[in-house]
């Protein structure tokens, strides 16, 4: 990684007057084009970036809706495909072919957004001389191999998306160039004067019952299972309350999932309180109109949805795993609960279906923790001066 700067690194993302700087330019690297929560963070966080200070490109896959939504929001995006790390030839052949983007397109920096990019992205920095961001968004399960753990000094810059995640570098050389920072929401988007009427007229929920939902895609550890179990106790003990599944499987290696959710909700002649409604492109309409929102996750890393729920002033009941006690105050914004386990989950959300003066007050604490630690502007500003001292460290050699 040794040599010396280009003129357009040794400007690039400074603080300088937008007159004397140069736009760094910046090639994020996904290796999915379809779009679930680490596109959805990623995607939140590019059309945010000062253009006076970065220039992004995308490069991955070249079809799917994550990448046509950065075409519409104007990244420029080049085709490259990143296969499983097992795949060594295929992996080289990724990395050759990501060292001459870099090259042809004066790349200044790379920002690798997953773990199938991040040793490409590792491996062409060190023959390019760029330096390189990873973003690590994942929980590793007990006994798996943690290949960015072992392959840190490959990267310049560890992002981790929570502390549970940095955890993962404790005692590695990851740990010193690790940093947390956490997701974030827009809240132009999501806030609570969002009409919150519409959602609930849709599915036929009459005020004042409760509307328990849970967001997001159906898929291994998202707790869909346990929800349905937890609101089929609830409505079994006389709640008068209505409960939704919003979202599908990602994958098609889920979808007996969602058939089983249906086939269970069905035989149980509970399919007028529990409905399935599917993916929605209106979130924030979806969060404004839920009185609860419900994670019940094995172990979320870091669930997008609880700061879309908490920046509409919707309550929370989550499991108490993985990045989310990082994010949900139990008692303060939300209910913590232990994960896989339904009788509690119901607990819970009994406790605040019941209690509409709960719910309002939990809402209202998470709209001002989210203004106060989980805006897109405070989380922008994060990740620039990653890059900047990135870039600093670059120049310095």
């Amino acid at each position: 990684m040794a040599g010396t700067a280009s003129p357009r690194a040794t400007s690039a993302c400074s603080r300088a007057p937008p007159s004397e700087a140069v736009a760094a330019r910046v090639l994020y690297l996904h290796h999915v084009g379809a779009l679930s929560g680490a596109e959805a963070s990623l995607r939140l966080l590019m059309p945010h970036l000062d253009r006076a200070r970065v220039q992004p490109l995308f490069a991955g896959p070249a079809r799917g809706a994550f990448v046509a939504a950065l075409a519409a929001d104007g990244v420029t995006t080049l085709p490259l495909d990143f296969v499983p790390l097992r795949r060594v030839a295929g992996v080289l052949g990724a990395v050759a072919r990501l060292v001459r983007l870099v090259r042809g397109h004066r790349i200044d920096l790379l920002h690798s957004n997953g773990p199938q990019t991040n040793v490409p992205a590792g491996l062409a920095g060190r023959l390019t001389g760029v330096p390189v961001v990873w973003h690590a968004r994942n929980l590793i399960a007990g006994g798996m191999w943690d290949v960015d753990r072992a392959l840190a000094p490959l990267a310049t810059r560890i992002v981790c998306n929570a502390d549970a995640i940095r955890r993962r570098f404790v005692a590695s050389r990851g740990w010193d160039r690790s940093v947390t920072i956490i997701n974030a929401v827009d809240t132009r988007e999501f806030h609570p004067g969002v009409p919150r009427a519409s959602f609930r007229r849709e599915l036929g929920v009459p005020d004042p019952a409760p509307l328990v939902g849970i967001v997001g895609r159906i898929g291994l550890g998202k707790g869909h299972e346990h929800f349905v179990e937890a609101a089929l106790r609830l409505l079994d003990g006389g709640l008068d309350a209505h409960f939704v599944v919003v979202g599908d499987p990602l994958f098609d290696e889920d979808a007996w999932r969602a058939d089983t959710l249906h086939r269970v909700v069905k035989d149980a002649g509970r399919e007028d309180r529990i409905r399935f409604v599917g993916y929605r492109r209106d979130v924030p309409v979806v969060m404004r109109g839920l009185d609860v929102l419900v994670l019940a996750s094995d172990a979320e890393p870091c669930g997008r949805v609880l700061f879309e729920a908490m920046a509409s002033g919707t309550a929370i009941v989550a499991t108490n795993s993985g990045g989310t006690p990082e994010i949900v105050r139990s008692g303060v914004d939300g209910v913590l609960v232990p994960p896989r386990d339904p009788a509690a989950l119901a607990h819970a959300i009994g406790t605040l279906a019941a209690d509409a003066r709960l719910r309002a007050r939990f809402g209202a604490a998470g709209v001002v923790r989210v203004a106060h630690d989980f805006t897109i502007e405070r989380h922008v500003a994060r990740m620039l001066a990653v890059y900047d001292d990135a870039l600093a460290g670059r120049r310095g050699r």
